[in-house]
């Protein structure tokens, strides 16, 4: 009897400890592991962190692992891992790279993931960006646009309004540039050599020239009839008017440094040398820490004025999409529907000025009557979407230099143009 009892209970406890061995390794075998890079700033990451503890604390049996890589080396570096089978399960996609990575295979499609009601949730433009042949390849996580960023106090000083068209904003800009003789004796005398405060500031880069070019008529790209743009006779005269500012109303510095462009853009605007310049929201928490804008209201946003060819202003922001070699796709599209819940859109906004792209979170965000997000919002109801092809951010590489080189003077604006459609031809294979 006794040893029928010693064998029965060394039978229970072995089946006890089994079930319990069992229950860890199901337990241990649910985990889900996700790898999450990303390109957003100190500020950004702060807030993505804060958010990836609630996931996780909702979500126990999932955990992220975040890692933060520089901005102009994420697409190379996700597509040289992607290429070997071992990309992050998630990866925050600028808008242009992400039909490039769907093209060649990258990632994984979400079309049966989402919903119809979601999806309608989302602004159109920014969405767009994650469509290829028909399928949907990642979710808009955040959207921008250059818009007009002035000094309310220079402004005021001088009583001017918001220019409404180029015109208008030609005429400001003029006013607003003063020498040191001028501005202390009033004097009608004007010395271009002598200058103590602009009117505007264009950093010479290609993707704020299209801001002009659309106002001109101009344009890049037109996918569906296979043709070029960029020399026409719009963005001819977009390039003319960028170099009539300089030469003819020299409301912008007669020097251009090229290579410093943007960070002396910021500088300028952030100490009151600069009375107006174009730029997008990711840019506004810099702004808000200059002298001149530590009274946030001193910062005025505005839509930039119109053109002859109507508002020009890039569509730009970052998709999250999923790579094809997650194992736990759902995990991971569970993860990057949180980060992109409206709730979670509005941290993202109101700690980093930065524009959602759900419809839902702009209806939360009315009642904050956040001034610089409801002028970014404005323009970007006005804003144009960008090339969505594989190329996109290819074509970056002879647009830049070459808008420069006009600038620079060192080709005519009709050669530079010429160039760019000439190498675009090639990249497109048409």
């Amino acid at each position: 009897m006794k040893n029928k009892l010693f064998f029965f209970l060394l039978f229970l406890l072995i089946f006890l400890f089994a079930c319990e061995h069992s229950e860890r390794q199901t337990t241990s075998s649910e985990n889900k592991f996700l790898t999450f890079w990303h390109t957003m700033n100190q500020e950004e990451t702060l807030t993505l962190n804060s958010i990836i503890l609630e996931f996780e604390n909702e979500n126990p049996q999932i955990k992220i692992a975040a890692q933060s890589v520089p901005f102009d080396q994420a697409q190379n570096k996700f597509k040289t891992v992607a290429q070997a089978g071992q990309a992050p399960d998630i990866f925050r996609s600028e808008i242009a790279w992400t039909t490039e990575e769907a093209a060649l295979g990258y990632l994984a499609p979400l079309d049966n993931l989402i919903s119809e009601e979601v999806l309608k949730d989302y602004l159109t433009s920014p969405l767009n960006y994650n469509y290829y042949q028909g399928k949907l390849w990642g979710l808009p996580q955040v959207t921008d646009c250059l818009a007009l960023l002035y000094n309310k106090r220079l402004f005021k000083e001088f009583n001017l309004k918001i220019p409404k068209n180029l015109k208008e904003f030609t005429d400001i800009a003029q006013k607003l540039t003063l020498d040191e003789k001028k501005r202390n004796a009033n004097d009608p005398h004007f010395n271009p050599d002598k200058v103590m405060q602009y009117g505007f500031y264009f950093p010479g880069k290609a993707y704020w020239y299209q801001v002009f070019m659309w106002a001109f008529g101009g344009g890049l790209i037109d996918p569906l009839k296979q043709k070029i743009l960029i020399n026409n006779q719009g963005s001819l005269r977009a390039l003319n008017f960028l170099l009539s500012l300089k030469r003819k109303y020299k409301c912008v510095p007669q020097e251009m440094d090229i290579q410093n462009a943007y960070d002396n853009m910021m500088a300028g605007f952030k100490e009151g040398k600069y009375a107006m310049i174009f730029n997008g929201p990711w840019s506004t928490s810099d702004i808000l820490q200059g002298k001149e804008f530590k009274d946030s209201r001193n910062l005025g946003v505005a839509i930039i004025p119109k053109g002859e060819g109507g508002y020009g202003s890039p569509i730009g922001g970052h998709n999250y999409v999923i790579s094809r070699n997650c194992k736990n796709i759902e995990s991971a599209y569970k993860f990057i529907s949180f980060l992109n819940s409206p709730e979670n859109q509005i941290k993202f906004a109101l700690k980093n000025n930065l524009l959602p792209t759900r419809l839902s979170s702009y209806k939360l965000l009315e009642k904050y009557k956040n001034p610089i997000l409801l002028g970014f919002k404005a323009q970007l109801d006005v804003a144009k979407n960008r090339p969505i092809v594989p190329q996109a951010s290819l074509i970056y590489i002879e647009f830049e230099p070459n808008i420069q080189a006009a600038l620079l003077e060192d080709k005519t604006p009709q050669e530079a143009l010429n160039d760019i459609a000439w190498n675009w031809k090639k990249l497109m294979g048409w």
